[in-house]
């Protein structure tokens, strides 16, 4: 197998996981990954869109929708108004910090599934792993690059 297709199919396997075991009938899976990703003091609209890989007018209707759910508020930015700031709600929190509990618990249960003499191994490779490509991802340079490709 080449990088190209253990890739796709980590992907595949690894969202069909997040689909079972984290979602529910009342939480889709791009709602996960926006809760996930709203840092404590909220996000402006096209970070979050940028994190997700969406546009923002994907991303105004996913929040819209964690809006009608009371999970978040949109607020004007600190310095711009125009900007819209995702903020969560006490309810929002409180789905946040149980689907981290849950990804938490997926995580352990993976990491057992893992030889126990090439653990530190391997999540020291798909940490270097995340970092770069999260790096070189934030910059839209790096983006672009990589669109290319597709």
């Amino acid at each position: 197998m080449n990088y190209g297709e253990v890739l796709s199919s980590f992907l595949v396997d690894l969202q069909r996981l997040f689909r079972v075991v984290i979602c529910d009938r009342n939480i889709t899976y791009s709602q996960v990954l926006a809760l996930v990703s709203i840092p404590n003091d909220g996000i402006e609209m096209s970070s979050l869109a940028r994190i997700l890989g969406i546009d923002n007018s994907t991303a105004t209707r996913l929040v819209i929708r964690l809006e009608k759910k009371n999970w978040v508020l949109r607020k004007p930015g600190d310095l711009d108004l125009r900007v819209s700031k995702v903020i969560l709600t006490v309810k929002g929190q409180n789905i946040q910090t149980k689907l981290e509990k849950k990804i938490e618990t997926l995580g352990q249960r993976i990491e057992n599934e893992v030889d126990s003499a090439k653990r530190d191994e391997i999540l020291q490779a798909l940490s270097s792993f995340q970092d770069r490509k999260s790096t070189r991802l934030n910059s839209s340079h790096a983006l672009i690059s990589y669109a290319v490709f597709c």
